[in-house]
């Protein structure tokens, strides 16, 4: 099995079968720049490119970006070759004395966005009863997607007063909903669906979501459109992206597909991912899920994206859904951390990136 020479980094689960892609910058290097967690470290993909050879091919201008979207546009075989590169800078030891110059560790490091996200849908992962004939999403809001570690405002909106009325104020029914979200690189063609087999040619990674919700504004929601400013107003997530190559270990069949599904999104090999997902409140475990007891897989909402003939582009995310959802109402003040863990290689673990948000107060 590969090893790493970081120190820690074969004993935590941002080891070497993991390499998550964030950016980041430091208070002496305030230029936000790429790079890849390994253990408690952050591999500078910036400083990694200037002490190369080539600078100028379409890989190494990428990781040169201040965000991952040019990296995205260059499709599965550049994804793999950079992955591939970065696994041999950090387990050759020859290369040790160079590469440990591109390190920061990562209680130095100021995290970001990791990309600059130009499409959001947002999924449900289960099918109850007889709707189990195609994915269901509604559009969300690209422009309030945040990275983990920004405070929420608390939304304002109409919802029902106490005389069952609609008045406009501050949501009284802040609630969670932990998903995971994946990123999709590469371009397809207007008109031309994609298939789920497809999957893996256009997914670069998945991330942790929190798509907050305001109860009491669905409640106002649920007929004529569907939700919008109870969903509009943000959705949290991870800095750091886990390549989808990194999931392979975790897997797991999906759940067997009823004889109603629409021809379209049946796949040659039906999979999900043995994801367990937490949710902390204030530092309190509250809520835990498995993801792999999906019913819709990441590659048939994928798939649904395009059944009308919708173009999938770099930078475009889908979320799976709430894995996780419990109803509560959040108070100004409270932290919420979404958390994840996936099987790695011969027995190892991988983490997803966290995602943790302090709520405040509406702005009058």
């Amino acid at each position: 099995m590969t090893t790493c020479w970081v120190p820690g980094a074969d004993d935590s689960p941002y080891n070497i079968h993991n390499l998550p892609f964030g950016v980041f910058s430091t208070a002496e290097e305030n230029l936000p720049r790429i790079g890849v967690r390994i253990g408690d470290q952050i591999l500078d993909m910036h400083k990694a490119v200037l002490s190369g050879d080539c600078q100028t091919c379409g890989a190494c201008t990428a990781l040169r970006d201040p965000a991952l979207n040019r990296l995205l546009s260059l499709g599965k075989e550049a994804w793999k070759q950079v992955r591939s590169q970065v696994q041999e800078a950090l387990s050759e030891p020859s290369l040790q004395d160079i590469a440990s110059n591109w390190l920061t560790p990562i209680g130095e490091a100021i995290m970001h966005a990791p990309l600059l996200v130009t499409d959001y849908v947002d999924f449900t992962m289960r099918a109850p009863g007889a709707d189990r004939v195609h994915p269901r999403a509604s559009n969300g809001r690209a422009s309030t997607l945040i990275p983990s570690g920004m405070d929420l405002v608390r939304p304002a909106g109409h919802r029902r007063g106490a005389d069952g009325q609609p008045v406009f104020g501050p949501t009284g029914a802040l609630d969670i909903e932990a998903e995971v979200g994946f990123l999709v690189g590469g371009e397809s063609v207007l008109g031309q669906p994609v298939s789920p087999d497809a999957f893996e040619e256009y997914v670069f990674g998945a991330v942790l979501l929190n798509d907050w919700t305001a109860r009491d504004f669905a409640e106002l929601e649920t007929d004529g459109l569907g939700p919008f400013a109870s969903k509009s107003f943000a959705t949290s997530m991870s800095a750091w992206v886990t390549p989808i190559e990194a999931l392979n270990a975790a897997r797991t069949a999906a759940p067997q597909p009823g004889p109603d599904m629409a021809s379209y999104l049946k796949e040659s090999d039906r999979y999900g991912y043995d994801l367990r997902l937490a949710i902390e409140v204030n530092g309190v475990a509250v809520a835990g899920a498995d993801f792999s007891d999906s019913y819709w897989t990441p590659a048939q909402q994928l798939a649904q994206l395009t059944a009308g003939g919708a173009v999938l582009r770099p930078g475009l995310m889908y979320g799976s859904g709430e894995a996780v959802t419990g109803g509560w109402r959040l108070e100004n003040g409270d932290t919420v951390k979404v958390t994840a863990t996936a099987p790695g290689p011969r027995g190892t673990t991988i983490a997803l990136g966290e995602v943790e948000t302090r709520v405040l107060p509406t702005i009058t």
